[in-house]
């Protein structure tokens, strides 16, 4: 008996279309590859990312077109897809299905010159931010400096640069800025550097600038950052510089763009959350969402 005259015959003829596609397609991908992965057109990829998208809805199976925006920008910006161990699909490899989008694009960083370089105007221009936050503001800054310290000694292996992110203990003088740190810290919280701490304050003036309708580059928050701590060796690694001068990098610009990255991936994730709360604030179905699903029962 033929097989597609079963009930579910549907799924023997879909087989059959994707044995005929993958036969017209292999002597095309066989010109660039060595063989041909057919798990990689398996649709168990899409229904990963629709997974993820519905466990971040909660209760609403029926998002709005701006809370699967702000969804999306979520799962983009925070920590990409990742398979879910209860769902009715188990991946089967490593593949990325939506891998976290950095926020800057170097083709339009490097080869793109600023249209501003030769403007003086730009150069001397009064910056009306605050050149020092509140003291909230500054013990917020410190305590999440000890978790960028936290996140960046898991991926750094130089031991000078590690010493250079973190202290021994809260300075003898009880700087204010360190009273939430004592506060909280119960012997397993990591006390940042004065380094580290400069590098995230002038991160912070530099997000506050930008543009509330566009998120802030990696390169420009990075850029600015740079030219505020000029030539000083802010994470105080001496002769450790000149050791690993590699061209015009060293461990000095490595280190501090390392930080910048770490603290800026925070922010925007705090900024989405604040963002999608804002769209969802007037949103009727969100206020009646378990009337909407059990309506009926």
């Amino acid at each position: 008996m033929q097989l597609f005259f079963f009930c579910r015959y549907l799924s023997v003829i879909g087989f059959v279309i994707n044995i005929d596609t993958l036969m017209v397609m292999i002597p095309e991908l066989l010109q660039v590859q060595r063989y041909v992965l057919t798990y990689r057109f398996s649709q168990d990829h899409l229904e990963l990312l629709f997974n993820s998208i519905r466990a971040s809805g909660g209760w609403n199976n029926n998002p709005s077109a701006s809370q699967f925006q702000a969804i999306f920008r979520r799962l983009m910006v925070r920590c990409g897809v990742s398979p879910s161990e209860t769902g009715n699909v188990a991946a089967q490899d490593e593949t990325v299905c939506l891998a976290a989008v950095e926020m800057s694009s170097p083709e339009t960083a490097e080869d793109q010159p600023s249209p501003f370089v030769n403007i003086p105007a730009v150069v001397t221009d009064h910056s009306y931010l605050p050149t020092r936050f509140g003291g909230l503001v500054e013990n917020a800054l410190v305590y999440i400096a000890g978790f960028v310290v936290r996140q960046i000694l898991r991926k750094l292996s130089c031991d000078v640069c590690r010493e250079s992110l973190v202290r021994d203990a809260v300075p003898a003088s009880f700087d204010e800025n360190y009273h939430l740190l004592t506060l909280k810290n119960r012997g397993g919280l990591v006390i940042p550097s004065q380094g580290t701490v400069k590098v995230l304050r002038a991160a912070e003036r530099v997000i506050r600038q930008a543009s509330t309708r566009q998120a802030p580059k990696l390169s420009n928050v990075t850029y600015i950052v740079r030219e505020e701590v000029g030539t000083e060796d802010i994470f105080q690694l001496g002769e450790h510089i000149e050791e690993t001068q590699f061209g015009i990098d060293n461990h000095h610009f490595t280190l501090l763009s390392l930080v910048v990255s770490v603290f800026l991936k925070i922010r925007l994730h705090h900024i989405a959350k604040l963002t999608s709360l804002e769209l969802q604030k007037g949103s009727t179905r969100k206020k009646t969402t378990k009337a909407v699903l059990f309506q009926g029962f």
